[in-house]
């Protein structure tokens, strides 16, 4: 994995880190086969690992910074029970605007074409309506339950990298300001959840009975106290995205959605 950045004392990225820990941080492991189980997949890289969430028929929505370095991608994913199914990437692509020295760079989005479709027991995750300045950040409103999904560690022991967690949180100020990122918070206690080592680049879900709207792609935070992880992580609103993302799939002779049909909530 990638060295750490000792110039600022924040955690940026899943792949910045040398030492793993906690995934959706104090998370539970997925158990539902109909629930995130279904939109969101591990992705191999280079450096490390990420999330990202399916978005289309082979087509994974992820942080830029997931998507940049050179060399061989994989994206796994789970079946009904859990199983991992492994596909290997046709292309990556990091938003053209994303700056990668820069520790907190605007435009941390990024997006995977895997080789083949995947698996019929997927669902792609639906998009927000688009549009620069549409609704609070652009993430939703203050307040609003909003769910995040990664396969990062889920202790310091390698050897359990890549089990898929989910938690709840409520948006919130983001803890770094002024370049369109949204925030989130948990409960005000000491054991709320957050984001750590390998969820970066992993989906915020707004869910509305079996269905989800990725809102938000999680790009870091500012670290908590002696620790490595974040409870107050930051996401990048896909809303403001969403022209680019259907003219890169346009681009590669796919599509957004499943199905046949553009997905889109408003």
């Amino acid at each position: 994995m990638a060295q750490p950045i000792t110039w600022m004392a924040v955690l940026v990225t899943g792949l910045m880190m040398t030492v793993p820990a906690e995934a959706v941080m104090r998370g539970e492991p997925a158990r539902d086969p109909a629930g995130v189980r279904r939109s969101t997949v591990l992705i191999e890289t280079p450096e490390g690992i990420c999330t990202g969430a399916i978005v289309g028929p082979d087509l994974v929505l992820t942080a830029a910074h997931c998507v940049s370095a050179r060399g061989r991608y994989r994206v796994r994913y789970l079946d009904r029970s859990f199983r991992r199914l492994t596909v290997a990437v046709a292309r990556t692509m990091p938003h053209p605007n994303f700056d990668p020295g820069h520790g907190f760079a605007a435009d941390d989005i990024g997006l995977i074409q895997v080789a083949r479709p995947f698996a019929g027991d997927t669902r792609a995750a639906t998009l927000p309506g688009g549009g620069w300045g549409v609704g609070w950040f652009s993430g939703g409103a203050p307040g609003e339950e909003l769910l995040i999904a990664g396969f990062g560690s889920t202790e310091r022991a390698r050897g359990r990298d890549g089990i898929l967690r989910e938690a709840l949180m409520r948006s919130a100020q983001p803890s770094v300001s002024g370049r369109g990122f949204a925030g989130l918070a948990g409960e005000e206690r000491s054991q709320r959840p957050g984001m750590c080592v390998g969820d970066s680049g992993g989906p915020v879900y707004r869910r509305e009975g079996r269905s989800f709207t990725v809102v938000g792609v999680l790009k870091g935070g500012t670290t908590d106290p002696g620790r490595e992880c974040t409870s107050t992580p930051i996401y990048v609103p896909v809303r403001d995205y969403v022209p680019w993302i259907q003219s890169t799939a346009s681009g590669w002779n796919t599509r957004v959605g499943g199905r046949g049909v553009l997905e889109m909530r408003q």
